[in-house]
């Protein structure tokens, strides 16, 4: 038998409990956090782990690609460039917005920096396209690019792309850096890409023209929504 008393005190018999009464006691329960609480704590925890790893991948940009702050010719804290312009062609006024970054991912057979990023066209029939977009630089480039070759290509990559098999439009530039701007044309994808009514060739003709006009384009930096606010007045 078990005694539970108070020392100086003489024992009552409500302190006096036998181990198997102890043992048919029900076990104390530890009070559970609210869900709210638990939701909280969940979220603090993804934000600090997205924010670790951005932090990282910024880390690994300035170690291996620390041009990619200087793009455009003035540092800044993210590592990519984006920017806007139009194109006037035969068949019509195009606006271009592009937004790319340095990338490891890409062939190893040119000595070259890969670029990667999403581009968006808008065509003179008011239409607008979602483009997927690579590209490339020299190697082992100066934190100032002014001056540099760059040339960018890209096709249309809609959120169901990889269930498609035509990805027409398909549109490459090839120019220069003259900070802060992009001075570049279209080798003559403009008019591989669209028909002279301005919608897009979907079309397979082996005796279509490889070369014919060069559409030249300036693309100054700018937002998407600069871009999109751009895009109406293309329309015929």
């Amino acid at each position: 038998m078990e005694r539970f008393t108070i020392p100086g005190m003489a024992p009552r018999l409500s302190d006096i409990r036998t181990v198997r009464d102890s043992a048919l006691l029900p076990p104390r329960v530890k009070p559970r956090r609210g869900c709210v609480g638990c939701l909280w704590q969940t979220l603090w925890q993804c934000t600090l782990i997205l924010g670790l790893g951005a932090i990282l991948v910024i880390a690994m940009t300035g170690l291996f690609y620390p041009w990619a702050f200087y793009l455009g010719g003035r540092f800044h804290i993210l590592p990519y460039w984006q920017g806007w312009g139009k194109l006037h062609a035969k068949s019509g006024d195009y606006v271009l917005f592009v937004q790319f970054e340095p990338t490891p991912r890409g062939s190893k057979m040119y000595l070259e920096t890969n670029l990667t990023g999403i581009a968006y066209v808008c065509t003179p029939r008011g239409e607008n396209f979602r483009l997927r977009m690579g590209g490339g630089m020299r190697k082992h480039l100066n934190l100032s690019t002014d001056g540099e070759v760059i040339h960018l290509y890209m096709n249309y990559w809609p959120w169901n792309a990889d269930f498609m098999n035509d990805h027409n439009p398909s549109l490459e530039f090839r120019g220069h850096w003259q900070n802060p701007k992009l001075i570049m044309d279209d080798h003559s994808s403009i008019a591989r890409a669209f028909q002279p009514d301005g919608s897009v060739y979907h079309g397979q003709d082996e005796n279509r023209p490889y070369m014919t006009e060069i559409v030249p384009i300036t693309l100054t930096s700018g937002s998407y929504s600069q871009f999109k606010a751009a895009c109406p007045v293309a329309k015929r």
